[in-house]
């Protein structure tokens, strides 16, 4: 809060000096926000809680630029709840738990000219196949002096978790990861790098073994190159390869000359894999014309630590194209993939997935657009025994045609939307295609008054999802309204919405909501919104004079600078 305040002082006097130049520049916006959540039930004992009770949360993303060279960006997410865990050693969450609490972000990221430091919660993203999805708490330094490029960081990517068994807490180790990286090139452009990812398991963390979760350790090393043979010409491509252990607590051992040399820089054991992937990318982007391809390899046994999951022993072949016609007014794009897996027999089938994409975009007029979609996913696996068959293929299109009109009076806008898709599955126990399809038709129409600060729109959407259980389906249609008072300052706006659900085998439910806001322009920059959302169930045979009230209330203010 402290620093928080800072940065409000900050933003204060860079306004007040803002005619006069100053060199303090602040920019983002400082939120606060609280929700209250209350339901009642009747004759619905199971229901849960939707959302917490109370709920306080804090959303800064800030920007302090000091003269030509210096700034300090400042991220803070921070909220007044908890997460279940029990800590190995504290009764209670101490300040700097609170700080690496999960359900917070906090960091601050200073830069001067080509250096720059982050502090707190951070992702450091380097290459596809060494680190990128794995957010970490700790510190690290990132410097592009001229074509040098030097990155380094370390945190903790996983809080140690006491296992309880009352609970249901499973309990986890503390995981540490270091990660770096160097090489030539610019960052945001051409270079070539050497980056290098270890993660590990704290045996030590916990006084207890976690349930059903075994310590690891693992280590990634990978060359990336990424640069341009010509200005709309792109090529990048790695080579990783990876050591990983997947039970520090293996007894068994690995009988092989090398091991010794590799025991100082990783644990080793029976439980250890090495492997190795590779990706590469090529891709044209032209003004009229793109054109893509990629290739991906991952070993059965390889695993880029920086990252949760990967799916292994993998081939992809992947084509991507775009197509601009009539100065823009039309736009295509596609791509087609394939992936095969168990190339290396590790699994008792294997398969091959076709994905396939293509988007039109087309301005038809000046108030008339239409986009279709395309998508196709198959799977299937060459295994003869019939229960280990597997083979599914999902289809799916949509159609979204927009309209648009005015006069002297009004602005009109109709919005229509159709989605189709159909998802077949082979049923090993009837030896047929079990069939499911969803079909989805919305419209929008929405009425903006030239002449004065009034908007009214209408909705309706029905949804019809078959199934070999059951059909479902669903009636949606509403109204909404927003009008500005006090100088366009004020802004009320109201919404309502019913809901019909039918299921086979039951009568209907109905949902009734109803959604009131109210938004309040302070000055240009501070914003104060209040609003309210009332849904009332009232169930049909499918839980008996069963009802359902739900509200939830939501205040905040809001800084922008």
């Amino acid at each position: 809060m402290f620093i928080l305040s800072f940065f409000w002082f900050c933003a204060s006097y860079a306004q007040e000096e803002e005619k006069e130049k100053s060199p303090v520049k602040l920019s983002g916006s400082i939120g606060f926000f609280y929700d209250y959540y209350y339901f009642y039930e009747n004759n619905y004992s199971s229901f849960r809680p939707r959302y917490p009770e109370n709920l306080l949360r804090l959303n800064a993303q800030v920007n302090l630029q000091l003269g030509k060279h210096f700034s300090l960006p400042f991220s803070v997410n921070v909220t007044n709840q908890k997460v279940l865990y029990n800590l190995p050693s504290l009764p209670e969450e101490s300040a700097l738990d609170y700080l690496q609490n999960p359900a917070n972000n906090i960091s601050i990221n200073p830069k001067y000219k080509w250096a720059q430091a982050f502090i707190g919660t951070q992702t450091p993203l380097y290459s596809t196949l060494s680190t990128g999805d794995i957010p970490i708490f700790g510190a690290g330094i990132e410097i592009n002096p001229g074509k040098f490029i030097l990155s380094a960081t370390f945190g903790k990517s996983q809080r140690a978790i006491e296992p309880n068994i009352t609970l249901n807490i499973p309990g986890a180790y503390e995981q540490n990861i270091v990660a770096a990286r160097i090489g030539v090139g610019k960052l945001e452009g051409s270079k070539f790098t050497i980056n290098v990812v270890k993660i590990e398991d704290d045996l030590t963390s916990v006084n207890t073994a976690p349930i059903g979760v075994d310590p690891i350790e693992g280590f990634t090393i990978s060359p990336y190159a990424e640069f341009k043979i010509f200005e709309k010409l792109k090529i990048s491509t790695e080579t990783a390869g990876s050591i990983y252990t997947s039970d520090l607590l293996n007894v068994g051992v690995i009988d092989a000359e090398f091991i010794n040399d590799l025991a100082d820089y990783i644990t080793i054991n029976a439980s250890s894999t090495a492997d190795f992937a590779h990706n590469s990318r090529i891709d044209w982007k032209g003004d009229t014309f793109q054109l893509g391809g990629e290739v991906k390899y991952v070993g059965p046994g390889f695993l880029p630590v920086g990252y949760r999951f990967i799916e292994r022993d993998i081939l992809d072949y992947k084509i991507n194209t775009g197509l601009n016609l009539f100065k823009k007014k039309v736009n295509l794009t596609g791509s087609f993939g394939i992936r095969t897996n168990n190339l290396n027999d590790t699994k008792l089938s294997s398969s091959e997935r076709v994905i396939t994409n293509a988007n039109l975009f087309a301005q038809v007029t000046e108030g008339f657009s239409i986009n279709l979609n395309y998508s196709n996913f198959g799977f299937n696996n060459d295994a003869s025994i019939l229960n280990q068959r597997i083979e599914l293929v999902n289809n799916s299109i949509t159609v979204s045609p927009v309209y648009t009109w005015k006069n002297e009076k009004y602005n009109h806008l109709i919005a229509g939307n159709v989605a189709l898709s159909s998802f077949e599955q082979f049923d090993v126990v009837s030896n047929a295609f079990a069939k499911a399809e969803n079909s989805t038709y919305s419209l929008n129409y929405n009425l903006a008054f030239l002449k004065m600060p009034l908007q009214i729109g209408a909705q309706a959407i029905y949804l019809e999802n078959q199934i070999p259980t059951g059909d479902f389906n669903m009636l949606n249609y509403g109204i909404t309204s927003s009008y500005k008072l006090l100088d366009k300052k004020l802004t009320p706006s109201l919404g309502l919405n019913i809901a019909h659900i039918d299921m086979t085998g039951f009568t209907t439910d109905y949902r009734t909501s109803l959604h009131v806001k109210i938004a309040y322009k302070w000055t240009k920059k501070l914003t104060l919104k209040l609003q309210s959302r009332y849904s009332y169930f009232k169930y049909g045979t499918s839980r008996p004079n069963a009802t359902l009230d739900q509200n939830r209330v939501q205040f905040s203010v809001q800084q922008r600078f």
